[in-house]
C-alpha cells in the first residue's frame, strides 16, 4: 500500500510541480473587524489543514510539501493567534467570550508542541480532539461580533471544514489509527454540511458568481460522500489536495461576501 502511493506521489509531483499544501496568511494589520472575524475564521479551518499535514508526514509522504509548509505555518499561526485573541478580548466584554479565547489558547499551547515533533498516532489522535474542543472556543470568542453579515462567514468555515474533516478521519485510518465513532462521526459532518449549505443558499449577499462557487463546493463533497460508502482504497495523496482544493472555493465565497459587509 505504502508503495503504491509513493509511487502515485512521484507522479504527481512531475506533472503538477511542487506546490505547497497550504499557507497561512500573516495577522491582519489595521484590519476591520470584518477582516479580524474572517481571521479567527481561518484560524478553525487552518488548525485542519496542519491535522493533516501532520497526519501526511506521518504517512512519510511529501507530497505538497507537508513538512514544509507545516514548519512554515506554525510560528505565524501562533502569532496570528495571539492577535486575533487580543483583538477580542479587547473589543467585547462578553466575559464567556473572553474566557474562551484563553481556553482556547492553553488548548493551542499543547496543540503546537505536538505539531512540532515528529508526528505519532497518539498524536494525531490528540491533536484532533484538541481542536475539536479549540474550534468552537474560538467561535464563542468571537460570536458577540458575529452581526451584520458575519455570520455568514462563520457559516462558510463550517462549510469548509467539512470535507477537510472527513479527509482527516479517511487518513488516520489510513495510517493504521482507530478513530473512535468514525461512521457516527462521518455522517454527523455530512448531514452538517448539507444544512449549512441549504442555509448559505438562502442568504442575501449571494449573486451569480457565489452561486456558482456554492455549486461546485456541493457537487465536489459527493466525492467525500461517495468515499465514506466505498469499499474501495482512495489514494491519501489526492484526498489531501481535493481538500486543500474545497478550501479556495469557500475562501473564494467569502471574498464576495466580504465586499457586501461594511465592518
Amino acid at each position: 500500500m505504502r508503495s503504491f502511493i509513493f509511487k502515485i506521489t512521484l507522479v504527481f509531483m512531475i506533472s503538477a510541480g511542487f506546490i505547497r499544501a497550504f499557507e497561512i496568511d500573516p495577522f491582519p494589520q489595521n484590519g476591520t473587524l470584518t477582516d479580524i472575524f474572517n481571521t479567527n475564521c481561518l484560524q478553525m479551518t487552518q488548525s485542519q489543514q496542519m491535522l493533516k499535514a501532520y497526519i501526511m508526514i506521518g504517512l512519510e509522504s511529501s507530497f505538497d510539501d507537508p513538512a514544509g509548509s507545516l514548519k512554515r505555518g506554525i510560528p505565524i499561526y501562533d502569532h496570528r493567534f495571539r492577535k486575533i485573541k487580543e483583538y477580542f478580548q479587547s473589543q467585547l466584554s462578553d466575559t464567556k467570550a473572553i474566557s474562551a479565547f484563553d481556553q482556547a489558547q492553553t488548548i493551542w499551547d499543547e496543540s503546537k508542541a505536538i505539531l512540532m515533533a515528529p508526528p505519532t498516532q497518539a498524536g494525531a489522535l490528540t491533536l484532533k480532539k484538541n481542536f475539536s474542543k479549540m474550534i468552537p472556543l474560538l467561535l464563542q470568542g468571537s460570536k458577540p461580533a458575529a452581526k451584520g453579515g458575519l455570520e455568514l462567514l462563520s457559516l462558510t468555515g463550517k462549510l469548509c471544514r467539512a470535507p477537510m474533516k472527513i479527509t482527516i478521519d479517511y487518513l488516520m485510518r489510513v495510517w493504521g489509527i482507530m478513530v473512535p465513532n468514525y461512521a457516527n462521526d462521518i455522517q454527523k459532518i455530512i448531514t452538517g454540511f448539507h444544512a449549512h449549505l441549504k442555509e448559505l443558499e438562502a442568504n442575501p449577499l449571494n449573486n451569480d458568481k457565489t452561486f456558482a462557487l456554492l455549486k461546485k463546493a456541493k457537487m465536489g463533497f459527493v466525492h467525500y460522500e461517495m468515499m465514506y460508502k466505498s469499499k474501495k482504497i482512495f489514494i491519501p495523496n489526492l484526498l489531501s489536495r481535493k481538500a486543500d482544493d474545497n478550501f479556495k472555493i469557500i475562501r473564494a465565497i467569502k471574498k464576495e461576501y466580504k465586499k457586501q459587509i461594511k465592518r
